[in-house]
């Protein structure tokens, strides 16, 4: 089940694009990724217009939220744009395209984050719900032992109590 950040917009403009189901939760960082592995694996959601908003005016918030992700395991940033969108300058912004190119590889270099460019709303849902889904079923099987485990560890404090 894919988990949606409370802070992405109702409806949010993946979700319709989704198979699987989808629930609103609080995520520490990123605005995708799923129950009960939020701080194991998640997504950053950006149109290319709030892309290039977070390399200029709203950096420092930013590289704090990229900084953050590097204590999650599997991070991607999807972007609904192209590197080719950006090196001709379509985007509204004082910042020139190659700036914001620069500052791009800049950033995927400094924090080990990709950054998938994709080029519509459709396909970046499409590779996010596929990211998630793929890595859950790489984990899956470590992820039942921790839940056993758990469970485990949960009936004998219940013994060790009763």
């Amino acid at each position: 089940m894919i988990l949606i950040d409370n802070r992405e917009p109702t409806p949010s403009p993946w979700e319709h694009y989704f198979s699987a189901p989808a629930v609103r939760g609080t995520l520490p960082t990123g605005d995708y990724s799923l129950i009960a592995c939020k701080h194991l694996v998640a997504v950053e959601r950006k149109t290319l217009a709030d892309l290039i908003s977070c390399l200029c005016t709203g950096r420092e918030r930013f590289e704090k939220e990229l900084a953050r992700a590097q204590a999650i395991a599997h991070f991607w940033v999807i972007c609904e744009g192209s590197y080719r969108d950006i090196l001709a300058g379509n985007f509204r912004s004082q910042m020139t395209p190659q700036s914001a190119f620069q500052s791009i590889v800049a950033l995927m270099t400094r924090y080990r984050i990709p950054f998938l460019m994709v080029g519509d709303a459709r396909t970046a849902a499409q590779l996010c719900e596929s990211l998630l889904s793929k890595w859950f079923r790489e984990h899956e099987k470590v992820i039942d032992q921790v839940r056993k485990a758990q469970k485990k560890a949960a009936y004998k404090e219940e013994g060790l109590h009763a």
